[in-house]
């Protein structure tokens, strides 16, 4: 369970205007690069104990809580090994209507990876699934363009 402080936090950031959201999404690294990849933390020994991840999804994005590598980074990039067995939980952040899916580079669900709709605060689902090449992005279907990020799948 997020605590409520977490999600103030969350909120006086979204409230601190355009300029810093460009700012920080500039330096997330979210798209996969190797620079973006030492600023966010993509190092695989990073990763290596990394078998659940948590997410908070709102409208102007998803949030990482958990693990600590990616708390409170919007959209973060998310290491996966492949051939791995993963647990990603979402959690609907602000009452609007999404899911969360995961695609391939055509933009392909991957298998049925993915969850209804749903539209209440506070409500989690969860992906179990085997890590595999193909994976490269996550996302909410109803809002593609600010609730998106990419995975980096490594041997």
């Amino acid at each position: 369970m997020v605590d409520t402080n977490r999600l103030s936090r969350r909120r006086a950031l979204a409230l601190s205007g355009s300029a810093l959201s460009v700012t920080v999404a500039g330096c997330t690294g979210s798209d996969g690069d190797d620079d973006g990849d030492e600023r966010q933390g993509l190092d695989p020994d990073d990763w290596e104990d990394v078998d659940e991840i948590y997410l908070e999804g709102f409208t102007r994005g998803f949030y990482g809580v958990e693990p600590d590598l990616i708390t409170d980074i919007r959209n973060p990039a998310i290491l996966l090994f492949e051939g791995r067995e993963y647990e990603l939980t979402w959690e609907n952040g602000d009452g609007g209507v999404h899911n969360i899916a995961i695609r391939d580079e055509n933009r392909d669900v991957v298998g049925d990876l993915r969850t209804q709709n749903m539209r209440d605060r506070g409500e989690t689902q969860t992906l179990e699934f085997e890590a595999t090449s193909e994976m490269h992005e996550y996302l909410c279907e109803p809002h593609p363009a600010s609730m998106l990020g990419y995975f980096k799948v490594v041997d």
